[in-house]
């Protein structure tokens, strides 16, 4: 069973990290934390949706954890990056050798930080930074990474995240019979 963690600031966008959330619980493969990175554990949505996480930051393990989700939304990224204690976490993930994935304008903070330089990534246009190499798909996987476009294309981020973390026949026998979005 693998765990990952998504991160929550208040604006984030919440199709992208419940989506996200739901695609890899269905799989029965792999555990989610949702994590608040301020001290309540109530964060508001860019809708102004509030959702309880399952933790604090601050308060976690981070060693216990397999992978990192990113969700975007402009004004929960600005929180994102504006947190030393997540810019820590990404940090330590990274240095682990333990994979971060971001969509629509998440991609940014992994480029600011030197991670997508020299690697194919999608994310929401205006938000292109670092010396990666932009795609206009809805989502990317190079390397250890997954990079998701926008809103629109959760589902298909959250499948890529599916085939890099347990594998292909994990989104068959998640969704059988059907092909699935992976674009």
């Amino acid at each position: 069973m693998k765990r990952a963690l998504i991160l929550l600031a208040d604006g984030f966008e919440q199709t992208e990290a419940l989506t996200t959330q739901d695609v890899l619980l269905r799989t029965h493969e792999a555990e989610v934390t949702l994590a608040s990175i301020s001290k309540s554990l109530m964060v508001e949505s860019s809708s102004l949706l509030r959702v309880e996480a399952n933790a604090l930051l601050e308060d976690l393990d981070l060693d216990g954890f397999d992978f990192l989700i990113l969700p975007g939304g402009k004004r929960g990224v600005e929180n994102l990056k504006a947190s030393e204690r997540v810019i820590k976490a990404i940090r330590f993930f990274k240095g682990k050798g333990k994979h971060v994935h971001a969509i629509c304008a998440a991609p940014s903070i992994l480029g600011e930080l030197g991670y997508l330089d020299g690697l194919d990534y999608t994310c929401f246009p205006g938000f292109e930074k670092g010396k990666g190499h932009c795609q206009d798909e809805g989502a990317v996987i190079c390397q250890e990474t997954v990079t998701g476009h926008s809103m629109y294309y959760t589902i298909a981020f959250a499948e890529k995240i599916v085939e890099l973390e347990l594998g292909k026949e994990a989104l068959e026998r998640t969704y059988p019979g059907t092909r699935g979005i992976r674009s």
